[in-house]
């Protein structure tokens, strides 16, 4: 009992940092704002393309 009530404090108290750095965090951002900027380019080019269609 005593080991595990050692690893559940050890597990409590240890200050490891296993999320994301600050980077990746800006990176995944931009990445995001990137690729929504293609999509709404995109989106806008096919609505113009759809709209001069000739029709009749």
């Amino acid at each position: 009992m005593q080991r595990i009530t050692a690893y559940l404090s050890s597990l409590l108290l240890s200050r490891r940092d296993d999320g994301y750095s600050t980077e990746t965090v800006i990176l995944t951002a931009l990445l995001v704002g990137v690729a929504a900027a293609v999509g709404g380019g995109l989106l806008l080019y096919v609505q113009e393309r759809i709209a001069a269609l000739p029709t009749g």
